[in-house]
């Protein structure tokens, strides 16, 4: 794993560091019991749209989303794995539980802060990746926002075990609507007749997908991996009608769309709220 750079004083500073969000396409969770190697293969599109999170040391807790208080929280989680103490502030676009792995960056982006540019990037990955399992938020986002941009994940987990690869697309607009979904990530995977046909169709996806791994089939194919595995809601079911000529699909798991940018997608997604012009993010996790 790369090495994230050198910082002098590790005792008394203010860190930042930057995690995309990730929209999964199609999903196909991998059954382990070992968290290391638990997690799924798949496609992702990770967006320049995502987490930030700046940390201080201080005698006391302080943990914040946009400003706001928060309690029990991922960030909070991986301060106490790390035993540090003082302000946590994350900062994002994106509401939280809206399927573009605010969860995932959270974790990743707290570690990376806490830990500064003085440690290899496999040790954030594992701890993040540990963390978001052990709280059923997510099967794959640290292993994507690790890699960022659009990509495939061929063998789903942690460092070592993690295998994915970027596949090359241009600077690439994209746009998002995001809504706060109802059914949290750990129920819908949790769930034995859920996962047994998202394992089906997932394999049926994934074979196809690889057959011809462009974006926009990445769009046509986990949207048809979605319905096929009953995790469009109703508005999420209506919007994508009225999207039915665009490159368009959810985030799963959850009821945001994600959209390849024109003039008639932007206003169609108008209709139903504020839509975020966005693109493809250069990048996985970074620190500045």
């Amino acid at each position: 794993m790369r090495r994230l750079k050198s910082q002098k004083d590790y005792s008394s500073y203010s860190h930042k560091a930057f995690s995309p969000g990730s929209a999964t396409m199609f999903f196909i969770p991998n059954g382990e019991q070992n968290l290391l190697k638990k997690g799924s293969r798949g496609a992702a599109i990770c967006v320049e749209t995502g987490i930030t999170t700046k940390v201080e040391r201080s005698e006391s807790m302080d943990i914040r989303f946009n400003g706001i208080p928060i309690d029990n929280s991922i960030q909070e989680e991986c301060a106490r794995e790390l035993n540090f103490t003082g302000k946590i502030f994350s900062y994002s676009d994106l509401p939280p539980s809206s399927g573009f792995g605010l969860s995932a960056g959270a974790a990743l982006t707290t570690c990376a802060a806490i830990m500064g540019n003085d440690t290899i990037s496999g040790r954030i990955y594992e701890i993040a990746h540990k963390i978001e399992l052990q709280r059923g938020t997510g099967l794959g986002d640290v292993q994507s926002q690790m890699t960022g941009g659009f990509h495939v994940r061929l063998k789903g987990g942690s460092f070592p075990y993690s295998v994915t690869e970027r596949i090359l697309e241009g600077t690439t607009e994209l746009i998002i609507l995001p809504f706060k979904k109802k059914t949290p990530t750990g129920d819908v995977i949790k769930s034995p007749s859920s996962l047994e046909e998202i394992v089906r169709n997932g394999k049926k996806t994934f074979k196809a997908f690889m057959k011809k791994p462009t974006l926009e089939n990445a769009f046509v194919l986990g949207r048809k991996f979605a319905f096929d595995s009953n995790l469009v809601s109703p508005k999420a079911e209506k919007i994508l009608d009225d999207l039915s000529r665009e490159f368009a699909s959810v985030s799963l798991i959850g009821d945001s769309i994600i959209a390849l940018f024109d003039q008639e997608a932007m206003d169609v997604l108008r209709k139903y709220g504020d839509p975020i012009k966005t693109k493809i993010s250069s990048t996985g996790l970074t620190l500045g």
